[in-house]
């Protein structure tokens, strides 16, 4: 089983949403998938939670995380249900931060790309590598740059991709761009593809060029969700061909 963890000490950075996107993308790839939600505000159980009063089933799976007593024993149940495991990470630093990260595969660090997210991004860059010298294994890391410009790379996201080289920090290389429709993933309690689907269902009646407008951004929400999961399991394959 692969365990992603998203992590971040600094709260609303994008781990949530990132954290979804990927989980669906790989249902739809036809792996298992669970997403373990360790933040204490419970947002994807929550997601879920209105899911099901709705009706909608969800292709994978939701956990709400469990104390720090019994986490380890939590993976280790959990090994041989799936064959990838997300981890949705509290903000602040704790045990189970440190035990989630001591256990991961890849470790996604999601970030806004300005002077100040960058700062606290590096923070938990820092966390990884000290818990890598702890269990005396290289834990695989990389930023995420979220809510990036849909139109061009702003200036602040080309200095701060820069820096990383310069500094050999790795930063993946397609960003999530900012798009309301990662928004009304949780106003909706919906999935992209089902948003996509309840889009083409409430303009069927419309002009070719309305029903376009609508439907575009949906579509390019979803390209860009899949080039990102797509290269993260890129990275995870490419791990797996070298050990």
């Amino acid at each position: 089983m692969f365990k992603i963890t998203f992590a971040n000490p600094k709260g609303g950075s994008g781990k949530t949403t990132s954290a979804i996107l990927l989980a669906e993308q790989i249902a739809k790839a036809g792996a298992s998938v669970a997403v373990l939600d360790c933040d204490p505000n419970q947002n994807i159980m929550h997601w879920q939670k209105d899911r099901t009063k709705a009706g909608r089933e969800t292709a994978f799976e939701v956990i709400p995380a469990p104390d720090e007593e019994s986490f380890m024993d939590t993976l280790v149940e959990l090994e041989d249900r799936f064959d990838y495991l997300v981890l949705d990470l509290e903000g602040t630093a704790s045990q189970l931060v440190t035990y989630a990260t001591s256990q991961s595969d890849l470790v996604v660090i999601p970030f806004e790309p300005t002077p100040m997210e960058a700062r606290q991004a590096a923070r938990a860059i820092k966390l990884v590598r000290s818990t890598s010298k702890m269990m005396k294994r290289e834990i695989a890391h990389t930023l995420l740059v979220t809510r990036a410009n849909a139109a061009f790379a702003t200036t602040e996201e080309k200095d701060i991709r820069k820096e990383t080289d310069e500094s050999k920090i790795p930063v993946m290389r397609t960003s999530l761009v900012r798009r309301s429709a990662y928004t009304r993933i949780f106003r909706d309690g919906a999935l992209l593809d089902e948003l996509l689907e309840d889009a083409k269902t409430a303009t069927q009646n419309s002009s070719k060029g309305q029903r376009e407008r609508t439907l575009k951004p949906l579509r390019k929400a979803i390209q860009n969700a899949q080039l990102y999961s797509q290269e993260i399991l890129g990275m995870l394959g490419e791990m797996e061909d070298a050990a």
